[in-house]
């Protein structure tokens, strides 16, 4: 939502700016641990960290944000919204869901996502929408791309359990902060232009209160919860719970407006919440062990 009170600032300085001071927030908390982290870090914890502060971060949120401004919420929403499908068939040999069941999640989060968005699909259906709009939907569509493969590489790391929810989302605070501001540095000597000089101070001090909830509430406090979530969730499942980002960014949306959701899309976020909760339970069915009866064990024992 803020990148859209944000569209006199370009996609990229807002994005490096957020992560910057992610990076310098996560590099103070882990000042007094330092050289603790620093021992058990390996050259391929330090390349991870790199791929993932750049997938999952910053060029992600670099493609969220032009999405939003290129074609907006609505569009961008719909687009986010292909996250838990993408997770789903990237990371399809994690899942060990029946195929049915799979489906099933599937159909139930296409439709959901279909429902939603009604306006927005019959708008281009009619043909009004324009090049922006293409353009912010194939900014939406890589970036759905480039944060599936975070979700489920991030996952498989966590799932090893090297470190802890909150040290890990330390460690890829810092690594963020450095890709964002190498980021910001190239682009102020190739592409001076797009930093925003001449704002003024009212939008500098709303720029700069924007880039400080985002990089500690929306980066450091939700990536830590993501990582624990992420440690106790199945491979394929874990990613799906972005979910709850569209979800959220569109009852921001309703409460910004001050308006009630449409009826379409009360019942498309129902779906896509329905389908990742089928995809949960398949998983802990098949995950779960089975009982074995008790005259069985008797008898086994017995012999």
């Amino acid at each position: 939502m803020l990148p859209s009170l944000l569209g006199d600032i370009h996609p990229v300085v807002i994005s490096c700016a957020r992560f910057g001071l992610y990076g310098l927030f996560a590099a103070a908390i882990a000042l007094p641990h330092a050289r603790r982290l620093a021992s058990r870090l390996t050259t391929r914890d330090t390349r991870l960290l790199l791929e993932l502060a750049l997938t999952g971060n910053v060029a992600y949120f670099i493609l969220l944000t032009a999405a939003v401004q290129y074609a907006g919420v609505a569009i961008a929403a719909l687009i986010n919204g292909l996250v838990p499908m993408a997770v789903m068939l990237i990371g399809r040999r994690h899942i060990q869901a029946s195929r049915l069941s799979v489906s099933l999640s599937l159909t139930l989060i296409g439709v959901g996502i279909v429902c939603m968005n009604v306006p927005v699909l019959l708008r281009f259906l009619q043909g009004a929408g324009n090049w922006q709009d293409l353009l912010g939907m194939l900014c939406g569509s890589l970036g759905v791309m480039s944060w599936a493969w975070f979700a489920l590489r991030n996952a498989q790391q966590l799932k090893a359990r090297r470190f802890s929810a909150r040290e890990w989302s330390t460690l890829q605070g810092i690594a963020t902060g450095v890709v964002a501001v190498m980021i910001l540095v190239l682009v102020a000597v190739l592409q001076p232009r797009i930093l925003p000089l001449e704002l003024t101070s009212e939008r500098w001090l709303a720029f700069a209160a924007a880039a400080l909830f985002m990089s500690v509430g929306g980066s450091w406090i939700a990536n830590a919860l993501w990582n624990s979530s992420a440690q106790r969730l199945p491979v394929s499942v874990g990613g799906q719970m972005i979910v709850f980002e569209t979800c959220c960014a569109l009852l921001y949306g309703y409460l910004l407006a001050w308006q009630w959701p449409q009826t379409n899309e009360v019942l498309g976020m129902l779906l896509i919440l329905g389908g990742v909760m089928w995809t949960l339970r398949a998983e802990q069915r098949v995950s779960s062990p089975q009982q074995i009866p008790p005259d069985k064990t008797i008898a086994e024992s017995e012999q």
